[in-house]
Protein backbone atom coordinates (compact mmCIF):
# COMPACT_ATOMS: atom_id res chain seq x y z
CA UNK A 1 0.00 0.00 0.00
CA UNK A 2 1.42 3.30 -1.19
CA UNK A 3 1.32 6.52 0.87
CA UNK A 4 -1.38 7.86 -1.29
CA UNK A 5 -3.69 5.16 -0.36
CA UNK A 6 -3.73 6.25 3.08
CA UNK A 7 -6.77 8.23 4.36
CA UNK A 8 -5.81 11.89 4.94
CA UNK A 9 -5.89 12.77 8.98
CA UNK A 10 -5.43 16.16 10.06
CA UNK A 11 -2.93 16.77 11.99
CA UNK A 12 -3.18 20.57 12.42
CA UNK A 13 -5.82 23.40 12.14
CA UNK A 14 -5.41 27.10 11.87
CA UNK A 15 -8.22 29.38 11.81
CA UNK A 16 -7.23 32.89 10.47
CA UNK A 17 -8.57 36.06 9.71
CA UNK A 18 -8.22 37.25 6.15
CA UNK A 19 -6.09 40.23 8.21
CA UNK A 20 -3.83 37.53 8.78
CA UNK A 21 -4.63 37.54 12.73
CA UNK A 22 -5.18 34.10 13.84
CA UNK A 23 -8.49 33.50 15.68
CA UNK A 24 -7.77 29.52 17.21
CA UNK A 25 -5.29 26.86 16.82
CA UNK A 26 -5.55 23.15 17.64
CA UNK A 27 -3.70 20.42 16.98
CA UNK A 28 -4.19 16.14 17.07
CA UNK A 29 -2.29 15.93 20.45
CA UNK A 30 -4.53 18.43 21.78
CA UNK A 31 -1.35 20.94 22.66
CA UNK A 32 -1.23 24.32 21.68
CA UNK A 33 2.14 25.64 24.01
CA UNK A 34 3.96 26.93 20.66
CA UNK A 35 3.05 30.28 19.21
CA UNK A 36 1.10 30.01 16.13
CA UNK A 37 0.73 33.61 15.40
CA UNK A 38 3.76 33.84 12.59
CA UNK A 39 2.40 30.41 11.02
CA UNK A 40 -1.14 32.53 10.56
CA UNK A 41 0.75 35.27 9.57
CA UNK A 42 3.20 33.46 7.05
CA UNK A 43 0.32 31.44 5.35
CA UNK A 44 -1.42 35.03 4.79
CA UNK A 45 1.75 36.43 3.37
CA UNK A 46 2.37 33.15 0.77
CA UNK A 47 -1.66 33.96 -0.05
CA UNK A 48 -0.33 37.80 -0.85
CA UNK A 49 2.61 36.77 -2.44
CA UNK A 50 0.25 34.45 -5.28
CA UNK A 51 -2.24 37.18 -5.27
CA UNK A 52 0.90 39.88 -6.42
CA UNK A 53 3.18 37.78 -9.03
CA UNK A 54 0.02 35.76 -10.18
CA UNK A 55 -2.28 38.15 -10.46
CA UNK A 56 -4.82 35.46 -9.22
CA UNK A 57 -7.89 36.64 -7.28
CA UNK A 58 -7.86 37.23 -3.79
CA UNK A 59 -7.61 34.23 -2.64
CA UNK A 60 -6.09 31.21 -5.17
CA UNK A 61 -3.41 28.81 -3.12
CA UNK A 62 -5.74 26.11 -1.88
CA UNK A 63 -2.90 23.33 -1.55
CA UNK A 64 0.70 22.97 -0.63
CA UNK A 65 2.23 20.00 -0.72
CA UNK A 66 5.01 18.35 0.99
CA UNK A 67 7.02 15.24 1.45
CA UNK A 68 5.21 13.92 3.65
CA UNK A 69 2.90 16.68 5.02
CA UNK A 70 0.21 18.92 2.75
CA UNK A 71 -1.91 21.81 3.53
CA UNK A 72 -4.91 22.90 2.65
CA UNK A 73 -6.31 25.90 2.77
CA UNK A 74 -10.24 26.40 2.13
CA UNK A 75 -10.93 30.13 2.21
CA UNK A 76 -14.88 31.80 3.36
CA UNK A 77 -15.59 35.65 2.60
CA UNK A 78 -13.55 36.72 6.00
CA UNK A 79 -11.88 34.07 7.10
CA UNK A 80 -9.69 31.22 6.23
CA UNK A 81 -8.92 27.86 7.47
CA UNK A 82 -5.59 25.72 6.49
CA UNK A 83 -5.17 22.57 7.70
CA UNK A 84 -2.13 20.21 7.55
CA UNK A 85 -2.94 16.69 7.24
CA UNK A 86 -0.93 13.13 6.10
CA UNK A 87 -2.08 11.12 3.47
CA UNK A 88 -4.06 11.82 0.28
CA UNK A 89 -6.84 14.52 0.24
CA UNK A 90 -10.02 13.39 -0.78
CA UNK A 91 -13.61 14.91 -0.93
CA UNK A 92 -14.52 13.95 2.33
CA UNK A 93 -11.57 15.93 3.59
CA UNK A 94 -12.60 18.81 1.42
CA UNK A 95 -16.04 18.83 2.51
CA UNK A 96 -15.17 18.54 6.46
CA UNK A 97 -13.00 21.78 6.34
CA UNK A 98 -15.64 23.71 3.87
CA UNK A 99 -18.42 22.98 6.38
CA UNK A 100 -16.11 23.94 9.25
CA UNK A 101 -15.55 27.28 7.62
CA UNK A 102 -19.19 27.79 6.49
CA UNK A 103 -20.12 26.84 10.45
CA UNK A 104 -17.82 29.33 11.92
CA UNK A 105 -18.87 32.07 9.53
CA UNK A 106 -22.98 31.68 10.23
CA UNK A 107 -22.07 31.49 13.71
CA UNK A 108 -19.83 34.03 14.17
CA UNK A 109 -20.92 36.73 11.01
CA UNK A 110 -21.08 39.44 13.12
CA UNK A 111 -17.39 38.93 14.11
CA UNK A 112 -16.58 38.08 10.23
CA UNK A 113 -18.07 41.52 8.92
CA UNK A 114 -16.76 43.78 12.02
CA UNK A 115 -13.39 42.65 12.80
CA UNK A 116 -11.94 44.01 15.92
CA UNK A 117 -9.40 41.92 17.00
CA UNK A 118 -10.89 41.03 20.46
CA UNK A 119 -10.18 37.31 20.46
CA UNK A 120 -12.66 37.35 23.39
CA UNK A 121 -15.61 37.39 20.59
CA UNK A 122 -14.44 34.97 19.08
CA UNK A 123 -14.81 32.50 21.98
CA UNK A 124 -16.14 28.93 21.07
CA UNK A 125 -14.64 28.67 17.65
CA UNK A 126 -12.18 26.77 19.03
CA UNK A 127 -14.54 23.87 19.72
CA UNK A 128 -16.04 23.84 16.25
CA UNK A 129 -11.88 23.42 14.91
CA UNK A 130 -11.62 20.66 17.63
CA UNK A 131 -14.60 19.03 15.75
CA UNK A 132 -12.11 18.87 12.67
CA UNK A 133 -9.75 15.87 14.76
CA UNK A 134 -13.40 13.54 15.40
CA UNK A 135 -11.99 10.07 13.48
CA UNK A 136 -14.63 9.52 10.58
CA UNK A 137 -14.77 5.89 11.49
CA UNK A 138 -15.41 7.05 15.08
CA UNK A 139 -18.21 9.16 13.80
CA UNK A 140 -20.03 6.81 11.77
CA UNK A 141 -18.97 3.33 13.55
CA UNK A 142 -18.31 3.05 17.22
CA UNK A 143 -19.71 6.65 18.12
CA UNK A 144 -23.44 6.45 18.73
CA UNK A 145 -23.92 9.12 20.57
CA UNK A 146 -26.80 12.08 18.73
CA UNK A 147 -24.48 14.53 17.11
CA UNK A 148 -25.27 17.63 15.49
CA UNK A 149 -26.35 17.79 11.24
CA UNK A 150 -24.10 20.93 11.10
CA UNK A 151 -21.40 20.98 12.98
CA UNK A 152 -20.46 17.04 13.62
CA UNK A 153 -20.34 18.03 17.95
CA UNK A 154 -22.12 15.74 20.87
CA UNK A 155 -25.69 17.10 21.59
CA UNK A 156 -28.13 15.79 23.98
CA UNK A 157 -31.08 14.12 23.00
CA UNK A 158 -33.52 16.84 24.01
CA UNK A 159 -31.71 19.78 23.35
CA UNK A 160 -32.88 22.40 20.97
CA UNK A 161 -29.93 23.94 19.96
CA UNK A 162 -26.79 22.51 19.31
CA UNK A 163 -24.22 24.78 22.07
CA UNK A 164 -20.91 24.68 19.82
CA UNK A 165 -22.32 25.91 16.48
CA UNK A 166 -25.96 27.40 17.73
CA UNK A 167 -27.88 25.29 14.68
CA UNK A 168 -31.64 25.13 15.79
CA UNK A 169 -32.62 21.32 15.66
CA UNK A 170 -36.46 22.67 15.96
CA UNK A 171 -36.73 23.96 12.48
CA UNK A 172 -36.59 20.20 10.58
CA UNK A 173 -38.77 18.66 13.51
Amino acid sequence: MGMDDNPPEIKEAFLVHKSGCLIAYSNIQGDDTQDYDIVAGMLTAIQSFVKDTFGAGQWSLKRLEFEDRNLFIELGDHIYLAIIYEGKADVKLQSKVERTVDIVEEKFWEQCRNWTGDMDEWEGSKDIINALFIPEEEEEWVDTTPRCELCGAQVQEHDEKCSICGYDFTQFI
